[in-house]
């Protein structure tokens, strides 16, 4: 790595004939140290707990950027404040090109706001306040673009699924150490620095091998396969006009869509909670999502209104949109299916964690997928139907059902091929973003940065989010719709296999079933018999290869989508409820990793302790001497999960800090971010996870009076 004083100009890369820009990898990182001050003393962030409750209310966040780091191609510079930066951008811009350079920062909403301490940002496009994706600095004709955003995978996991020549050198840098600009570096310290971007110089190489400029380059993870399905069906006329039929311009439609939006079923068995049971088997359905998307029927016209005043009137060729009053309402089952927080009017409700157990009153906006479970699983006296629309049910246009299909093949192609390791990554990594492309939100409120009033998000008013639905129907990609029917569907395979097991169920996550005790195999059975069918008689009405559907992989064993199929034993299972759940298990004592929590072994064979909690790394399990410490108040200690809190001061002050060494230095910076570490409680009072998705899924309200 060199001092940034040693760069001489480079040759840039000018590509571009009407609009020239430069394609240089360009990469950026800085490394930070974060502090308290108390009293107006400094105390390292690292004994943040060690402090009492009031004192943590009254100290003050403060961080500082002590290197930067700046990568040309393999070539990484460094310096140490930010007026150094300031001129370095500078000599770029005199000595190589002043044409457009983009710079790749992994995680670069963290950077930037450091960033704003020096630079005057412009341009800046974030999903929600603080997610930057990408911006630009006013004074240099530079765009910063965040390669996390694009691969979907920290920075320590990139080297691995990409093959990379280079890897993230993990603990050569003490994070508890206070630095300021003056700290001197050890040489491995600063290998480690350089290392970070020659991590992501390496995998934007890798990237160029498939899209050949930095220009094309896709923005998020499922951008890569959005592009290569647009370029599949960009002239592809019958297409276009297939999804354009399905996409709903009306302001009010497209209300009762986000309101009938869901995730995936993730819930814990109530009766069951806080108990160690033994002997549980885990079935997972094979992609779930993709499998209901090329063997199942979606909404294929716009929603039209309909007079339903009884249940029994829905037909199965068409897709209801519905808003639906229940009166005097109780499940039937101990797994509850209607989430608490999809509902508009709740009166008198009983609750386990998140679903309705029973109530007086509820308002729900439901599709008729959904509505078929909840008069599958629910008793009542009486319903009302208030609203109810119509679409006419259709099969996804073929060609983005054999581009799904072509994905499943390919993956599994892959898989366990020696040598096609990258191939067998990259592949994995668009066919599991298929659904998130489904469900892309281009319709969100205007998330706006000023650099002198900060962040701030402005609601879409009713004319611009009815121009943008005309928009996505000129445009004709995919219809929102499609993507509220696949988790309609996913949950409905779930949950109808769920309610036959019910007592046997210990949890449910999307795709997933805990089973214990005498439970009848034959239920699985069944059902996949039915997946087969399904499968066989799409292949033959849309005439399509059925071994498409079910790929062998290099052993020549076929994998058929959507079937279950046994995932794991555990010896002992715990659940709190959902996404928090522990269990043990026995696997081959040299399968066991380095940071395995093992309790146990004989025979060859290790007992290890797993865990799932949201919020709280996998590594967190070695926090637990026995499943039977995985209980309300339990804590997660910083010392076993590493887990930090992130806390943005908008508002820092000058301050003289002192590094490790004696080294002081005035610090003038208003913006920062900061990491002190944190525990996590278990406790029934947590909120439990029942929609999974993004935030950024959340969409604009179209406002009705």
């Amino acid at each position: 790595m060199k001092y940034w004083k040693e760069y001489y100009g480079h040759v840039p890369d000018i590509q571009g004939k009407r609009k020239q820009y430069d394609n240089t990898i360009y990469t950026f990182d800085i490394e930070t140290t974060s502090f308290l001050i108390l009293n107006g003393k400094q105390i390292p962030a690292i004994d943040y707990l060690k402090l009492t409750k009031e004192e943590q209310e009254e100290c003050i966040f403060m961080s500082n950027m002590y290197i930067w780091m700046f990568g040309i191609n393999d070539i990484v510079y460094y310096g140490r404040t930010w007026d150094e930066l300031y001129v370095f951008l500078m000599r770029i811009e005199n000595w190589a090109t002043d044409k457009k350079k983009t710079i790749f920062v992994h995680n670069l909403s963290y950077e930037f706001e450091f960033l704003r301490n020096r630079f005057k940002m412009k341009s800046v496009f974030a999903r929600k306040s603080r997610k930057v994706m990408k911006c630009e600095i006013e004074e240099f004709n530079f765009e910063f673009r965040c390669s996390y955003m694009m691969s979907n995978s920290s920075l320590e996991k990139l080297p691995e699924i990409y093959g990379l020549d280079v890897k993230k050198l993990v603990g050569n840098l003490d994070y508890s150490k206070i630095r300021n600009s003056k700290t001197i570096l050890t040489d491995e310290e600063l290998a480690y620095c350089e290392n970070d971007c020659l991590v992501v110089y390496q995998y934007i190489k890798k990237e160029l091998e498939t899209y050949e400029n930095i220009k094309s380059l896709p923005l998020t993870s499922t951008g890569h396969v959005r592009k290569e399905l647009k370029e599949k069906i960009i002239k592809d006329y019958p297409y276009r006009n297939k999804v354009r039929r399905s996409i709903n311009t009306d302001g009010h439609i497209y209300n009762l869509l986000i309101k009938a939006f869901a995730g995936g079923y993730a819930h814990a068995n109530w009766i069951y909670a806080d108990e160690i049971m033994k002997n549980i088997d885990s079935w997972d359905e094979t992609s779930a999502y993709p499998y209901v998307m090329v063997t199942h029927k979606f909404p294929a016209t716009e929603f039209r209104p309909i007079n339903i005043t009884k249940f029994e009137q829905l037909k199965e060729c068409f897709a209801y949109l519905v808003r639906i009053r229940f009166k005097n309402i109780k499940s039937k089952y101990y797994n509850n299916i209607i989430s608490q927080s999809k509902c508009e009017k709740i009166y008198k409700g009983q609750y386990d964690n998140g679903r309705i157990i029973g109530a007086e009153e509820i308002e729900i906006v439901v599709t008729d997928v959904d509505l078929r479970l909840i008069f599958e699983t629910y008793e009542f006296e009486e319903y009302e139907f208030l609203e109810s629309y119509y679409s006419i049910y259709e099969y996804l246009p073929k060609q983005f059902i054999e581009f799904i299909l072509e994905k499943y093949v390919k993956k599994t192609e892959y898989k366990n091929v020696e040598g096609k390791e990258i191939e067998y990554a990259i592949e994995k990594a668009k066919f599991n973003s298929l659904y998130g492309m489904s469900v892309t939100n281009n319709i969100k409120d205007e998330v706006i940065f000023d650099n002198i009033n900060g962040w701030t998000e402005i609601p879409l008013d009713n004319e611009t989010i009815l121009k943008m639905l005309e928009k996505e129907k000129s445009d004709a990609f995919l219809s929102f719709s499609y993507g509220v029917w696949v988790t309609a569907w996913a949950r409905y395979n779930l949950l109808i296999n769920l309610i036959k097991y019910d007592k046997n169920v210990l949890y449910a996550d999307t795709d997933s079933l805990k089973l214990f005790g005498d439970y009848d195999i034959n239920i699985i059975t069944d059902y996949n018999k039915i997946v087969e069918n399904r499968i066989k008689n799409v292949s033959k009405e849309l005439e399509i290869d059925i071994n498409k559907f079910a790929p062998k992989d290099i052993f020549g064993e076929s994998h058929m989508l959507g079937l279950f199929e046994h995932d794991a034993h555990y010896e002992e299972f715990i659940t709190q409820g959902a996404k928090k759940y522990a269990y043990t298990k026995l696997i081959p004592k040299e399968k066991a990793k380095e940071n395995s929590n093992i309790i146990d072994e004989k025979d060859g064979k290790v007992k290890v302790i797993e865990i799932t909690v949201a919020g709280v790394p996998k590594k967190g399990a070695k926090a637990l001497n026995k499943l039977e410490d995985f209980k309300d108040d339990f804590v997660f200690r910083f010392e076993d999960t590493g887990k930090n809190l992130l806390i943005y001061n908008d508002e820092m002050e000058e301050f003289e800090l002192t590094d490790f060494q004696g080294n002081k230095e005035i610090l003038k910076n208003k913006y920062g971010c900061v990491l002190v570490p944190t525990t996590y409680e278990l406790g029934k009072s947590e909120e439990y996870a029942d929609l999974i998705s993004d935030e950024s899924s959340k969409r604009a309200i179209f406002k009705e009076v």
